[in-house]
């Protein structure tokens, strides 16, 4: 099993127990926020698979921890951006050596080159690579309301679908397996 693997089942599993033992709790959805922000600033686990869990802990919550990790998200992709401004493309470079190769990151930047921050907006929504997007956002130096506004947008639509998704499949499953045949 890779490193990366591991580190990635013991944070998940990390934090399916964590909002286990908040379940009952009000700091429930601000907890989905912040671990959207600290999972999104960190690029340490990807938010989606924590709003899932997050649903599938507490259903009657979805809408709510939507909008929390959508919130968070948000919030943290402006501090990537924070720092990608302050890092710069040398450092940049050696933090991703992939980048100028590969053809998803050399897409995404494209995009933002040619329509900036509704670029990102869209990217945000999308299963694409955003942090090329956030690079050159910081590199650039766009406004960070901008990135900010295009961030949640762009994670209220996904994660919007992802949550309803999760709230709503096994019941809907159960339906469609228990109904009858003609």
């Amino acid at each position: 099993m890779s490193v990366f693997f591991h580190h990635f089942k013991h944070l998940e599993s990390l934090a399916r127990r964590w909002l286990a033992t908040l379940r009952a709790s009000r700091l429930y959805v601000p907890a989905v926020g912040v671990m959207a922000l600290g999972a999104t600033a960190s690029m340490s686990i990807p938010v989606t698979t924590l709003l899932i869990i997050a649903v599938l802990v507490d259903t009657r919550r979805w809408l709510w921890s939507w909008l929390a990790a959508s919130l968070g998200s948000a919030i943290g992709g402006v501090f990537l951006v924070m720092g990608f401004y302050h890092l710069g493309w040398a450092q940049i470079y050696a933090l991703f050596p992939d980048f100028a190769e590969s053809a998803s990151w050399q897409r995404v930047t494209q995009w933002v080159l040619d329509y900036g921050v509704v670029a990102l907006a869209w990217i945000a929504a999308l299963p694409l690579p955003q942090t090329p997007a956030l690079v050159l956002c910081g590199v650039s130096k766009l406004p960070l309301t901008s990135v900010f506004f295009a961030m949640l947008l762009g994670k209220l639509v996904k994660y919007g679908v992802v949550a309803w998704l999760a709230a709503h499949f096994p019941r809907k499953f159960a339906e469609f397996r228990n109904a009858p045949t003609a």
